[in-house]
């Protein structure tokens, strides 16, 4: 029978986590889907934690040569997924039990190509200066979806997101760029918009993020570059009514991300200043906030 749902996992190592997000699929309440999980060319034997599942779970594997990001590894499960969607979960998250069998009541029921909902924010006991320090992550649109990530960031969390497989399809996959590494789901999010895809919200937390200790490394100068490329990438395509309030946004994110960086705080500041037109109070005051930090010695 042709599954429902295709889920894909790229994966690099981390097999204490793998299994974790493969036991959580294997206690869905809705069973008509797959996994595929893509193997990144770990050093650790991911095909025997896969092994493990394969008679509590409609599971594949592959395995490719490093490439040193998510991208190549997704778009590899995803050419050989069978559902007509493609759901996203990366190894070390994990989904409430009845997830699948709510976002499918969604999907059967409303004319919809793109669909996510929030995570619950889930941190490793011995982390302190934690990377995430919300509770959950994944909030609705405030407006047109691309207007609403030119200024306000990316909404939607990878592991929460389903998309209809020829939709994805339709804009190429996952851009394999090295220079989006880490960028790559926000990169096709903006994409899917500026094609008119409009994503449904579901309010329900149905899973899980993990926050690890190798999943708070400290901001390098690399993660920036990145990040100016995303913007570069889509500059372009943001209206004139919003594009200052998008560069203003931008400039707010390379001064979030620089004041991470020792040395950086002159730099961070300049951004900072230059982030003069951000849209709404609350991100103004945030702005103000920052800049005076960026005093302190």
């Amino acid at each position: 029978m042709t599954p429902f749902i295709s889920v894909v996992i790229p994966a690099y190592n981390r097999s204490r986590e793998l299994e974790r997000a493969l036991d959580s699929l294997a206690v869905q309440t809705r069973k008509d889907f797959e996994t595929i999980v893509c193997d990144d060319g770990s050093s650790e034997d991911l095909r025997a934690v896969v092994s493990r599942f394969e008679k509590r779970l409609e599971v594949g594997y592959i395995r490719i040569e490093n490439s040193g990001g998510p991208a190549r590894p997704r778009n590899t499960a995803i050419a050989i997924a069978r559902g007509e969607w493609i759901s996203f979960l990366d190894s070390d998250d994990w989904w409430d039990a009845n997830r699948i069998e709510q976002v499918a009541v969604v999907l059967e029921k409303e004319d919809v190509d793109f669909l996510y909902h929030p995570l619950r924010v889930v941190s490793a006991e011995n982390i302190s200066g934690k990377r995430e320090r919300r509770s959950v992550i994944g909030e609705p649109l405030r407006r047109d979806p691309l207007e609403h990530m030119a200024l306000f960031g990316n909404p939607i969390p990878n592991s929460a997101a389903i998309v209809r497989r020829s939709v994805l399809e339709a804009i190429g996959g996952i851009c394999e760029d090295r220079n989006l590494v880490s960028l790559e789901d926000f990169d096709a999010w903006m994409r899917l918009a500026e094609q008119g895809i409009i994503p449904c919200f579901i309010p329900d937390v149905l899973g899980s993020y993990w926050v690890g200790e190798d999943g708070i490394s400290m901001i390098t100068e690399r993660h920036v570059e990145r990040q100016i490329v995303l913007f570069n990438r889509h500059m372009s395509l943001f209206g004139r009514g919003i594009r200052k309030h998008a560069e203003s946004f931008q400039h707010y994110v390379l001064g979030t991300m620089l004041f991470q960086i020792p040395g950086k705080k002159i730099e961070a500041r300049n951004h900072f200043f230059l982030a003069r037109n951000l849209h709404g109070g609350g991100m103004k005051l945030k702005r103000l906030v920052k800049i005076a930090l960026s005093f302190v010695r």
